[in-house]
């Protein structure tokens, strides 16, 4: 028999970012092996609402012809990517209750209810409700909230974690099956958890059709790819490029995000620094292929320290060594298997002296671009992820430890 799965995330096709390329990717899966899947999701904004104005980001045809009927976009006054505290705060409300309108009219249409968080208030809106006879409930855990929120030096919520933390746990315990994308995610969840409930770990990927091998530019090349918002440490990728740029060695940086303009107006007048528009997915990878090294630089907090960014797991699906200041799993799976360079907090001096090294020992680059090939194939093949994550959404009677 088919299972209708109505899936439900903040993020999708054709925003640009992980979250959305996730949901992507999980969404055409699901319907190649036979499910019926829904999304149901909002406008896109993500980086940006003007982005999207025309027409020039929705490039997958297959996808297209499924908007309102298996892509379902909820119709929202406000903008998820307002500055204003308050307003982000009603946006997130409204979202809530249309949410909750959907599921009470669709509560027995589907059979898999799969939610991605963050944001929380649609992992709220679905699990908190749930009746007697309901559906499988699948959390998705993509960022540890409010740990997260509470990790940005920008806003104090420390007022009310006692109540947040208090719904973070009854968020996991309202769920059927959890699917996160982090290893280090696991014993958080466990701990707060006061029955057994099947834990499954999906990396983001890379899909087959997406591995790109360009050759690389002849003069040696850094690339930065993606969001600089408050988990980014902003001031010290500035001092990274600037040092590069003193040293002669090409950055190109592929920027969005609400410290993007800081960087921007920091490298303007800098000789050897390319500061490059957003571009989709299939032209970004190319763009990472071409370059020798990749960086991904975030704020000290554990919080952030723990996560594998997308642009690491995009640079080593098209063999471009990465480089960071990251710690927790990522930094170990990076040391351990030879793909770049990853040191907890590693200092401007350390991270730009590694660089430049690396400029001029080839063999060692190449051992890393070769690494990091082969890790890929390994464990980060989308079509063989999803597979196993299709698997436990039917038996999901177990606590899968790895792929």
């Amino acid at each position: 028999m088919t299972k209708k799965l109505l899936m439900i995330s903040q993020n999708f096709y054709p925003e640009l970012g992980s979250a959305a390329n996730r949901m992507k990717m999980m969404f055409k899966a699901f319907r190649s092996s036979g499910s019926d899947p829904t999304m149901l999701t909002t406008e896109p904004t993500y980086p940006n609402q003007s982005l999207f104005e025309d027409q020039s980001y929705f490039t997958d045809a297959s996808l297209n012809k499924l908007e309102k009927k298996k892509i379902i976009r909820m119709k929202m006054h406000g903008n998820k990517q307002n500055s204003n505290f308050i307003m982000r705060l009603v946006y997130y409300i409204e979202q809530y209750v249309r949410l909750r309108v959907f599921l009470k009219m669709h509560n027995d249409d589907y059979d898999i209810v799969y939610v991605s968080s963050p944001n929380i208030f649609i992992a709220w809106a679905t699990l908190f409700f749930k009746s007697a006879k309901h559906p499988t409930y699948v959390l998705e855990i993509r960022d540890l909230w409010p740990d997260s929120v509470n990790g940005l030096k920008h806003i104090n919520i420390s007022l009310f974690m006692p109540l947040l933390k208090y719904l973070e746990k009854k968020m996991y315990n309202s769920a059927d099956k959890i699917v996160i994308n982090n290893e280090a995610f696991r014993s958080h969840i466990q701990k707060r958890l006061q029955r057994k409930v099947p834990i499954f770990y999906l990396p983001n990927g890379i899909s087959r059709n997406e591995l790109i091998t360009e050759e690389k530019y002849n003069d040696f090349s850094v690339i930065y790819t993606g969001n600089i918002g408050y988990a980014q440490d902003v001031d010290k990728l500035i001092s990274i490029c600037l040092a590069l740029n003193d040293k002669q060695i090409n950055v190109t940086a592929i920027v969005y995000g609400v410290q993007a303009d800081k960087f921007r107006k920091a490298v303007r007048d800098c000789k050897y620094i390319q500061v490059k528009k957003p571009m989709d997915r299939t032209a970004c990878l190319t763009e990472i292929s071409k370059h020798h090294i990749s960086l991904s630089i975030l704020e000290s907090s554990d919080v952030f320290m723990n996560v594998m960014p997308g642009k690491i797991v995009d640079a080593i699906g098209v063999g471009t060594p990465p480089i960071s200041n990251i710690s927790g799993p990522t930094e170990a799976i990076i040391q351990k298997y030879n793909l770049g360079f990853a040191r907890r907090q590693a200092s401007i001096d350390t991270i730009v002296n590694e660089i430049e090294s690396l400029k001029y020992d080839e063999q060692a680059l190449s051992i890393k671009a070769k690494n990091a090939r082969e890790y890929r194939d390994e464990h980060l093949i989308w079509e063989d992820n999803i597979e196993k994550l299709m698997t436990f959404l039917r038996k999901g009677d177990r606590d899968d430890k790895y792929l």
